[in-house]
């Protein structure tokens, strides 16, 4: 099949493309966009009042370490970019996977992801591209995403000896 997925993201926003057989184009299959990844912390933060804790009780929760909202959403956002590439994968959409995020991104992608989709991790890039369009992006990672020959002929004989 060599089919190759190339994930281009931040933690707000993200495209993913498919490249079949090392052809140059790039096809987009589909944009994601994650606002709450973009809003400030204090527009995530609930405006429900506080708690009143009896006299004397001891709030344990104090000296635990504070989870800034903006964080959760990008960890929500980063859990569902995971989430679809692992249907992908188990669906057989694509033989290899290229990924494109920020490092700290790239990260909590990796953390996200399953023995077998890493298994499928061709490569990856730790750089902010969201703003480069399809062509751009083309040139500049044509390299990273094409399949090396040999691995191209194994991939090709194994999916004909499957139809057989």
């Amino acid at each position: 099949m060599n089919v190759v997925w190339i994930l281009v993201c931040d933690s707000a926003r993200g495209r993913l493309f498919e490249t079949r057989g090392n052809a140059p184009s790039w096809n987009l299959l589909e944009v994601f966009s994650h606002a709450e990844s973009r809003s400030k912390a204090s527009e995530l933060a609930s405006d429900r009042m506080g708690q009143r804790m009896p006299q004397g009780a001891v709030h344990h929760g104090a000296l635990a370490p504070s989870t800034n909202p903006k964080d959760v959403e990008k960890g929500h956002f980063v859990h569902t970019l995971a989430t679809m590439l692992d249907k992908g994968l188990r669906s057989n959409r694509f033989d290899r996977l290229v990924l494109v995020a920020p490092p700290h991104c790239l990260g909590m992608l990796k953390n996200e992801f399953t023995t077998e989709l890493q298994k499928h991790l061709m490569a990856t890039v730790d750089k902010d591209l969201t703003h480069c369009d399809a062509a751009d992006l083309g040139d500049r990672l044509g390299d990273t995403v094409r399949i090396p020959a040999a691995e191209r002929l194994a991939s090709e004989n194994k999916a004909s000896k499957h139809a057989h």
